[in-house]
Formats: structure tokens, sequence, C-alpha cells
């Protein structure tokens, strides 16, 4: 039986939080739900509260979700974040997988792709919108090595470590090793198929 998580959504806009913890309400992945909009309130709720998800708005008025969540980590946060965003904008894709982020959704998305995308970051997966993703090379260079990427292009295609071991010309234990620093540096424990945020614009060939 999985162990329920307990999440927190921080958006100044008091309904986008209420939509979100009604539409969760029902998961079987979630303990307990909390929502506020001001970020003094998040970081007071967080000291009080074990939170493995933070689910957060990238704009949040007089701040933003970015400087948030840095503040969380150097007060010693270390679960999942979740952002939200309004706008289509791929700079916040960029920053959000640098900040080591496990997903970006966007507000415009019906309920049933936002809990979709929740519930994939609480299984250990991520969850970037495939048309969203612009990474270009630099980006790319800053989260993985060149053979990492060439390792993950693979298992995205759902090649075995014993296909990409002979492709690579590797052993299948070598091939084992890149799995496990890829899926730390992401920080995820599985491969999904929908929209991995470094492999959208760059070919492994």
């Amino acid at each position: 039986m999985s162990i329920r998580k307990n999440v927190l959504i921080i958006d100044d806009h008091p309904m986008v939080g209420a939509t979100i913890t009604a539409t969760l309400k029902e998961s079987p992945l979630i303990a307990d739900t909390f929502s506020v909009s001001d970020p003094k309130d998040a970081l007071a709720l967080m000291k009080l509260h074990y939170i493995e998800l933070l689910i957060l708005d990238i704009e949040l008025g007089n701040t933003d979700g970015f400087s948030l969540y840095r503040r969380a980590l150097l007060n010693g946060y270390n679960g999942k974040v979740l952002f939200l965003t309004a706008k289509q904008a791929n700079h916040c894709v960029r920053t959000a997988t640098k900040l080591g982020a496990q997903g970006v959704i966007n507000k415009s998305e019906n309920l049933e792709n936002i809990s979709l995308a929740i519930e994939s970051v609480l299984r250990g997966r991520i969850y970037f919108p495939h048309d969203e993703c612009q990474c270009n090379d630099q980006d790319l260079d800053q989260i993985l090595t060149e053979r990492e990427f060439t390792v993950m292009g693979y298992l995205v295609k759902g090649l075995s470590n014993k296909q990409i071991g002979e492709k690579l010309f590797i052993s299948n234990k070598t091939v084992s090793t890149y799995k496990t620093k890829i899926f730390e540096k992401l920080g995820v424990d599985s491969v999904i198929l929908y929209g991995l945020p470094v492999f959208c614009q760059r070919s492994i060939y």
C-alpha cells in the first residue's frame, strides 16, 4: 500500500487553490491538502507540517514562485515541486528544470490533466508539457553529460539496459550506473514518455 503524501498549494488566487484541492479530494495518493495565497503563510505552514509536494504558482504578486521555492530549499525543504503558470513562456520550463523541479503545468489545462500531472509527480515521475520544452544545448549540458543524455534518449524510446549497452558498446552495469545518475539529477525514479523536459528539441543521433 502506498503512503499518502501531504500537499501544499500556493497560489495568490484562492479560487485556484480551492479548485485544485477539491479535485484532489478523492486521490488515494494524498493525505492532506493545504492551500494558501500568501508566501509567508506557506513558509510558516511548512514548519508546522511535513509537506512532500509543493504545487506552486510562478506568478505570486509581489514575488514569484521560483524565489519562494529557493527560500523553501534554504529552510530545509526536500520534497517535490510542481510549478503552475498562466503563461506560455519557455523560460519558465528552463528555470524550473534548473531548479530541479519535477514538473510544470499551465493553468489553462483542464482539471483532469492538472490532476494527472500532480499524481505523476507523486508517483516519482516528471511532467513537463512537450510543446513548452525549448531547451537549448547550453541548458542540456548544465543538467546531463553528453553520455547521460544519450542513454536517457534511448531509455525514453523504451530500450532495455541490454539494448542500450549493445548500441553504445558498454556493459549493462554501466548503463545501470548512468540510469541511476540521470534519475538522481532529474529527481525522478522512473521514465515517463510524456514530454521529458530536456529531451524535446535535441536528437540523440
